[in-house]
């Protein structure tokens, strides 16, 4: 099981799309933020969303803060995003970022050839603890589905 810095087991993840989100999450004590880059990531159209370039700023600025920094690649990805997909994973593994959120098994195959760490993202909708098992295989963390109550979540 993960441990994390805190005595309760929580880790306190906020969302950064932006310079400007990633300033006010350390300054509210942000254990950890989780931040897209390009069009590979759920929040690309709603949010204002990083470079490739930027990989190494926020890597640089989390460490800083004594934050873990975790990238979204939790789109579907298609062929024709295979090779965006390579360039960021290559710069995610320079640059130390501390794992990749996903739910495509092409993200989960790369993570595992460039040994980075990877948590399975909620769009995987795990709703079961077959689910957690088979997951588990791939990643040392699980999101589970929005959809679960907090019973469900416990059994």
């Amino acid at each position: 099981m993960k441990t994390f810095k805190n005595a309760i087991g929580v880790e306190l993840l906020a969302p950064a799309g932006s310079f400007d989100s990633l300033q006010a999450a350390a300054n509210a004590g942000a254990d950890a933020i989780y931040f897209g880059v390009e069009q590979l990531n759920m929040r690309a159209r709603s949010a204002g969303t990083f470079t490739i370039e930027d990989i190494k700023e926020v890597a640089e600025f989390c460490k800083a803060h004594a934050m873990k920094a975790y990238l979204t690649l939790n789109t579907v990805m298609y062929g024709h995003d295979m090779q965006l997909l390579k360039s960021i994973l290559k710069e995610v593994k320079t640059h130390g970022i501390d794992a990749v959120i996903a739910s495509d098994f092409a993200v989960f195959e790369y993570c595992t050839q460039l040994n980075i760490p990877l948590h399975v993202s909620t769009q995987t909708n795990v709703s079961n603890i077959e689910s957690v098992q088979y997951f588990s295989r791939f990643a040392d963390v699980v999101v589970l589905a929005r959809e679960l109550t907090l019973k469900q979540i416990h059994e």
